[in-house]
């Protein structure tokens, strides 16, 4: 049993060590203006300042001593030494999130589904607990696919770009 506890140890390390390494590897310095250069003309950009106020916005363009934000239809210019931090926002993808919903909600719904179905004794009516288990699949899916879908279109991914040291 010890044996056992110990491969069991092995093989969590070894699993966590190769999910964490991407992780890592995908993480770049955030203290490099650079970075802020390369990111596309017309990105929605969320820019915390060091007073602690945040403007939203998209990128009108960027210079080595500040970034100009188009903020309603208004450019707004921010100096380098004002900024905090340098968010890129994303958005999600709704179709990503309505498929993985629907595929929650109709392995929910052919699981409540089956079981209802086998719980019943009643010999003469399978054929109706058959297709009651079905349309509860497809509630379920229903369901899901509209939760998944409305989750998916709020807010957006957030993205660190450049955070002053």
């Amino acid at each position: 049993m010890f044996v056992g506890s110990r491969r069991l140890t092995l093989c969590l390390v070894l699993t966590a060590s190769l999910l964490l390494s991407p992780a890592a590897a995908a993480q770049t310095a955030s203290g490099d203006w650079s970075a802020v250069k390369a990111v596309e003309t017309g990105s929605k950009l969320s820019v915390k300042l060091k007073t602690g106020k945040t403007v939203e916005g998209r990128l009108a363009g960027v210079t080595d001593d500040g970034l100009s934000l188009a903020v309603r239809n208004e450019h707004t210019d921010l100096k380098r030494e004002e900024v905090q931090s340098v968010y890129q926002v994303r958005g999600r993808s709704a179709t990503k999130a309505t498929l993985v919903g629907l595929g929650i909600g109709a392995g929910a719904g052919a699981a409540i589904g089956l079981a209802a179905d086998s719980s019943s004794d009643s010999g003469s009516f399978e054929k109706i607990d058959h297709v009651a288990a079905a349309g509860i699949t497809v509630l379920g899916a229903a369901a899901g696919a509209l939760t998944g879908y409305f989750l998916g279109r709020r807010g957006g991914k957030r993205v660190l770009v450049y955070e002053a040291r």
